[in-house]
């Protein structure tokens, strides 16, 4: 339900002035896909105490809030996002800092995912071999558990900043309950930053290190599609291959309207151009459909739905 004027006056008056607030702000262009609608309140926060204002105003004014961060592995309605879409920005959520001789690190929830995990590997982080390829920024792999089966960023947490309506709080990686692309952040929160460490007692030779990852970057190159996508659409489910299943069914190539299972990588689903969300919704169902219908196993998306998807 849209917001009246009247509620969009009141948290816009409610935020501080140096917070940046945009009405039916285009979201589009922030996506990897490039697909979804505007946003009815767009707000641009570059530190914690806006983030808390705005959870207050939002949540006394009835208005959902949804955090966007490098817009991977996300896809946006066609009808755009009601309430308000908040983006970190700015040095105090984009900072990277080596702690006590290269053991932990201190990173912002903006910062760039690919950065920190070149980062890591420069300190000799065996396990960040496993964050390489993935998009987006820390925020979304620190929700997710970003990673592979070379190492995922969950136990490397040793505490992450949330902001919520009440105000900034630490919670400790115990307390996040990781698992496989899962975590137990509170609902409504949205994440600060970060210090991570290294879980092992050694670390290995980063220039041996940035050699497998350039290795595991070519290997990429060939076996993921070139044209715009989301990332890998659905969890891997126990014992099996997203894509090889969905290939499996006979999907691979398949085509609704302007959005395509990719011909490269089946669990990959691409725009190829001027594709919109409920076209790329519709081969998510239809995937979860034949997989459900002749494997009988049931596709999990990793990909993270959110607004309006019109006609449905």
């Amino acid at each position: 339900m849209r917001a009246t004027p009247e509620t969009i006056q009141a948290f816009t008056d409610a935020m501080p002035r140096e917070a940046r607030v945009l009405l039916n702000h285009p979201l589009a262009p922030l996506t990897t896909y490039r697909i979804g609608g505007p946003a009815e309140i767009f707000v641009e926060a570059d530190n914690n105490d806006t983030l808390v204002t705005l959870l207050s105003a939002a949540n006394r004014l009835g208005l959902a809030v949804t955090v966007l961060g490098g817009g991977s592995n996300t896809l946006i309605g066609d009808g755009g996002i009601e309430g308000v879409v908040v983006q970190l920005i700015g040095p105090h959520f984009e900072h990277l800092q080596t702690l006590d001789n290269g053991t932990r690190i201190a990173v912002g929830a903006a910062a760039a995912y690919p950065t920190l995990t070149r980062h890591a590997l420069l300190l000799g982080w065996p396990d960040a071999l496993g964050w390489c390829g993935t998009p987006g920024q820390v925020g979304g792999a620190l929700r997710m558990n970003a990673g592979t089966r070379l190492g995922e960023i969950g136990p490397h947490v040793q505490h992450v900043s949330i902001a919520t309506k009440d105000g900034v709080r630490t919670l400790s990686g115990n307390e996040l309950s990781y698992a496989y692309r899962s975590s137990a952040f509170p609902p409504g929160s949205i994440i600060c930053g970060a210090v991570l460490k290294n879980p092992h007692e050694h670390t290995e030779d980063p220039a041996a290190l940035l050699e497998k990852a350039g290795a595991l970057a070519a290997k990429r190159k060939l076996t993921q599609p070139k044209i715009r996508s989301a990332g890998s659409i659905f969890k891997n489910p126990p014992g099996h291959f997203a894509g090889q299943l969905i290939e499996s069914v006979g999907l691979k190539g398949h085509q609704i309207g302007r959005a395509q299972i990719s011909q490269t990588h089946a669990n990959f689903i691409v725009n190829l151009g001027g594709a919109t969300a409920n076209d790329v919704r519709a081969l998510i169902e239809l995937a979860q459909h034949e997989v459900h219908t002749q494997k009988q196993i049931l596709l999990e998306c990793e990909v993270k739905f959110a607004g309006i998807f019109l006609g449905r």
